[in-house]
């Protein structure tokens, strides 16, 4: 469910990305991406964490009660195969409500290492 998530986002996002030079975010409930029409909110307990750039974007979604982060990347320059959904164990979640995936600052590759 969470890889379906990331993956309807990242095309809503790609599209939204365009018209911003850099933006990270982390998205853990309703939020609006470009007009007021276009409303995305994940389901429920997921958390999703993504950094985006006019031409790539990069990343990962987590479930509160998950094992597993999932992530991808986009667009030029990136240095991870953009054809794949990589996953990572997860960070720990014993503070939060909403799953909290690695936080993206990187619109090229996913933060971090132990990505699969």
């Amino acid at each position: 469910m969470t890889k379906l998530i990331l993956r309807s986002f990242l095309v809503i996002s790609m599209l939204a990305s365009a018209t911003v030079a850099m933006a990270t975010t982390s998205i853990t409930g309703a939020t609006t991406i470009g007009s007021a029409s276009n409303s995305f909110t994940p389901s429920a307990k997921v958390g999703i964490s993504i950094s985006a750039s006019s031409t790539s974007y990069a990343a990962a979604a987590c479930h509160l009660s998950g094992t597993f982060e999932y992530g991808t990347v986009g667009g030029a320059g990136t240095t991870q195969d953009v054809s794949k959904i990589y996953s990572k164990a997860i960070p720990s979640q014993t503070s939060y409500t909403v799953g909290t995936p690695t936080s993206q600052t990187s619109s090229t590759a996913l933060t971090g290492t132990g990505w699969q």
